[in-house]
């Protein structure tokens, strides 16, 4: 893995040892070529998360980013593909080679493209907050319908469901996916109080920040507004990581297998941003 992300100057090196381990522990019946597919496309979701919150590129060049990231999805030609564009390719590819691809493909697609929406919304928002201040901030729920998306979690749960060869996945596909916004709000909100700060120096928004504009904007002090905003937000993480643990202990599929593996992500991840984040974890 190393060796694959050494070419890859998009990739930050310390997020491999971490996310590994991380994600052979929530799934330990994958066999290694799917821990591979897992970290390359997780690695990948990482990057692109970067690329985003850097603000280096505008929003529309954004929306051009996502556009044609979504035609690399659909196997359309694009002009002068980037790395991640390329990696792209290649993970599809990849994930196409397993068994249940094919019934899971545009499922797989769907969750890769609202992840991109969901990251270019919130960098909308970001420049509508810097440009005309809190008012324009979205509500929490707004922002949560979008923010369960970029964090990222539904791709990669899909990438899960398409790779551990379960042949009765697909029929049990909508309870799954109920389990997966769960999951996927647990390590949003886990994330969100672990990069608050780092977030407020990059001018990106996040629940915290939205909470804390609200409480201001009643006329809290600005100690007590953050307090109440981090309080907040830890009691909503802890509803959903109840909501993730009762769907896991009352699977739709047989073995439950694949429950196990989504509510671990949800759990490992919480776990691990308590202490830090991937890039600062040995």
């Amino acid at each position: 893995m190393s060796e694959w992300a050494s070419t890859r100057p998009y990739i930050q090196l310390p997020r491999i040892t971490p996310l590994s381990r991380l994600l052979a522990r929530a799934a330990p019946s994958a066999d290694t070529s799917a821990l591979i597919t897992h970290t390359r496309f997780a690695l990948w979701i990482f990057a692109v998360d970067d690329l985003f919150d850097s603000r280096m590129m505008d929003v529309p060049a954004l929306g051009c980013f996502t556009t044609t990231c979504t035609a690399t999805l659909a196997k359309e030609p694009i002009s002068h593909p980037d790395p991640l564009h390329r990696d792209l390719a290649g993970i599809r590819d990849e994930i196409a080679l397993y068994s249940l691809s094919a019934p899971l493909a545009d499922l797989w697609k769907e969750g890769v493209v609202a992840m991109l929406h969901g990251m270019l919304n919130e960098a909308h928002w970001a420049d509508m907050y810097h440009l005309h201040g809190p008012s324009t901030l979205p509500g929490l729920s707004r922002y949560l319908r979008s923010g369960y998306l970029s964090i990222g979690t539904p791709p990669y749960v899909r990438t899960v469901l398409a790779t551990l060869g379960d042949a009765s996945t697909p029929q049990y596909v909508p309870g799954l996916l109920r389990l997966e916004r769960e999951a996927s709000l647990v390590v949003r909100l886990a994330n969100d109080l672990r990069s608050e700060a780092k977030e407020a120096v990059e001018g990106n928004i996040n629940s915290v920040l939205i909470l804390q504009q609200q409480a201001l904007a009643r006329g809290l002090p600005p100690a007590d507004a953050l307090r109440d905003a981090r309080r907040a937000v830890r009691h909503l993480l802890n509803h959903h990581h109840l909501r993730c643990e009762s769907l896991n202990r009352h699977p739709v599929t047989p073995t439950g297998c694949l429950e196990a593996t989504i509510s671990a992500i949800a759990a490992l991840s919480a776990a691990l941003y308590r202490e830090g984040d991937f890039l600062t974890m040995p």
